[in-house]
């Protein structure tokens, strides 16, 4: 176990906080802090400061402390050297290692922040340094996918939007009853609606992703809630909902565009190219993040059968064949409706395929890597390479090409 500094090295400042314990947050002033000179003041200070504020960050990363080459390269990105030069800055982590074990304990950083560092240096060195240790992921969390998963902050953007397609579908349902038609299971569209995708009126160019808020009948609506929960809620506490909506939205936007491509003359509804891309970003996740998903996978240590079990089921292998198999066989599904059921209940299963692809490749790029490899930088750059390529194609495509409908300048009516 690493041992540190022993606690009489800080008997000052422990003497210190015993004896000022009942004031510190009162702010009452005893004659002993009137005895006391400006610097003891400012080392009673910096000894609140840095329990308060620095220790609860080196606890997470457990009693090994932080490694010093990672601690070193976020200093010099935080941009210390332009205040303490490299060689001081250098020979100030070495100091501090006392055991030489390329690790920095809590202790170790309190002793150099008490007793290694001018005034001058330490302002700067304090304010770069806890930035730079809250940047370090702890090995933990480096290596171990389930260690990522929390609620802090909680699920926020599949709740929301799911909220709102939700609540208008609903709207709709008494907006068609008052005209007269009946939402069922599989029928019941608002086709005249501003934020279908309609060929006719591609100029609108909101409707590529205003489309996902309409659906057609009930079981539409409510499988696409089903998935679009179950997977993106799960996709959320890891990669956190300003990633998930992103991908999301512009899995929606593929899903329209590569259909107004291939179905030139067909409406479009559904949220399907935004949880299609919830699937393929589970895909990315899965490739950017396979090693640390089958994290203690099947280890032969593990005493909790429970827990084993559960890791094996949490696995990159399984995730991946878990995922694979409900595309493949709802593909499947929605070729064989496309091909036998009549022209109403058609699905659009080249949205289906551009959402999910859509999410695959935006997805390594834009979705947490727990710990990035080169190459994974350079696929997600290559991937965005690709998405930019396709819509612009997908664009100049329903510019260009002439064989869309007749285009509908018509006011729509409220």
């Amino acid at each position: 176990m690493k041992v540190g500094p022993s606690c009489d090295q800080f008997g000052f400042f422990h003497k210190q906080r015993v004896k000022t314990l009942g004031n510190q947050t009162s702010g009452q002033t005893t004659p002993g802090d009137m005895a006391m000179t400006d610097e003891e003041i400012e080392l009673r200070q910096l000894h609140i400061e840095l329990e308060n504020n620095f220790k609860p960050i080196f606890e997470k990363h457990g009693r090994q402390g932080v490694s010093l080459g990672e601690l070193r390269a976020e200093l010099e990105e935080e941009g210390l050297l332009e205040h303490i030069g490299r060689s001081r800055m250098d020979q100030l982590l070495v100091l501090a290692d006392r055991d030489r074990d390329k690790k920095i304990t809590y202790r170790e950083f309190y002793r150099m922040m008490t007793h290694e560092l001018t005034a001058e240096e330490r302002r700067p060195f304090k304010r770069v340094m806890r930035a730079a240790i809250a940047d370090l992921v702890p090995r933990r969390m480096r290596e171990d996918f389930l260690a990522n998963y929390n609620c802090c902050p909680p699920p926020i953007f599949i709740p929301v939007i799911s909220a709102i397609e939700i609540g208008i579908f609903i709207c709709y349902v008494f907006e068609l009853k008052e005209d007269g038609i009946e939402t069922r299971a599989t029928s019941g569209v608002p086709i005249k609606s501003p934020l279908v995708y309609n060929p006719r009126r591609r100029y609108e160019a909101w409707r590529f992703a205003s489309y996902m808020f309409i659906h057609q009948g009930y079981m539409h609506i409510i499988i696409n809630m089903v998935f679009q929960l179950v997977f993106g809620l799960s996709l959320e506490m890891v990669h956190k909902f300003w990633r998930v909506g992103l991908v999301y939205v512009l899995g929606a936007i593929a899903g329209c565009l590569i259909h107004s491509v291939t179905d030139m003359q067909v409406s479009l509804v559904g949220a399907s190219g935004g949880v299609y891309a919830i699937l393929g970003a589970h895909v990315a996740a899965i490739v950017i993040n396979w090693r640390e998903m089958n994290y203690r996978c099947l280890d032969p240590q593990e005493d909790n059968v429970c827990c084993g079990f559960c890791r094996f089921m949490l696995s990159a292998p399984v995730r991946l064949a878990i995922i694979l198999f409900l595309v493949v066989s709802d593909t499947a599904a929605a070729v064989h409706r496309r091909i036998k059921e009549p022209q109403q209940f058609k699905v659009g299963v080249s949205a289906h395929i551009g959402g999910f692809v859509a999410g695959i490749f935006m997805g390594v790029l834009i979705l947490r890597n727990i710990k990035r490899h080169s190459w994974e930088r350079t696929l997600g750059w290559t991937m965005l390479a690709l998405y930019l390529a396709f819509v612009a194609f997908c664009v100049l495509f329903n510019v260009f090409y002439p064989g869309y409908p007749d285009t509908d300048w018509d006011r729509l009516e409220p």
